[in-house]
């Protein structure tokens, strides 16, 4: 049980990191000291459904993002989107796969394509 406290832990630190929130704001948003949420990042303490509820929402995602897929095990260490894949390429993915109207994905990836061609003529 630990290495799911640990899962999901992280996946709460990641996210919270890639939106720019402090513990303290997180800790705000759900009524918890900053304390507990180090807790919880660091997989010290059990989450109850209702909280990770509350985390999610205050995330701005959906709760199930936090539990690991059936292709991926806790315990391996490769990153779940293949080898060498950064954290913020990590969070990025799992950001995009919770995306669910397709014309705001085809968006988000044509604009990714004009950044890209944009930095290939960068000198």
């Amino acid at each position: 049980m630990q290495k799911y406290r640990t899962h999901i832990g992280d996946m709460i630190r990641n996210t919270r990191k890639a939106l720019h929130m402090s513990q303290m704001q997180l800790a705000e948003k759900i009524g918890v000291s900053y304390q507990q949420i180090q807790k919880y990042e660091k997989g010290q303490s059990e989450l109850t459904i209702s909280r990770l509820y509350q985390i999610a929402d205050a995330l701005g995602i959906d709760p199930v993002s936090f539990l690991p897929s059936k292709t991926t095990t806790v315990a391996e260490s490769v990153a779940p989107y293949g080898k060498g894949a950064s954290q913020d390429e990590a969070i990025l993915m799992n950001l995009f796969r919770q995306i669910k109207n397709k014309k705001i994905k085809d968006s988000l990836c044509a604009l990714l394509k004009g950044v890209m061609e944009i930095e290939k003529k960068r000198p």
